[in-house]
């Protein structure tokens, strides 16, 4: 990751999509959090190039 300041958010989500996130993090050995952002960058990512 960089150097960016983290900041707290709440966000309502479904909770089996929460308990999919935590096994799938914890599985690559990583917070919820670092492996959220990673799968929003993946996400974010993937879209971007369709616009292109």
């Amino acid at each position: 990751m960089d150097d960016e300041v983290r900041k707290s958010v709440s966000i309502k989500m479904k909770p089996s999509i929460i308990r999919k996130a935590r096994v799938r993090a914890a599985s690559s050995d990583k917070r919820l959090a670092e492996w959220l952002e990673e799968a929003i960058e993946e996400k974010t990512e993937r879209e971007e190039k369709k616009v292109k």
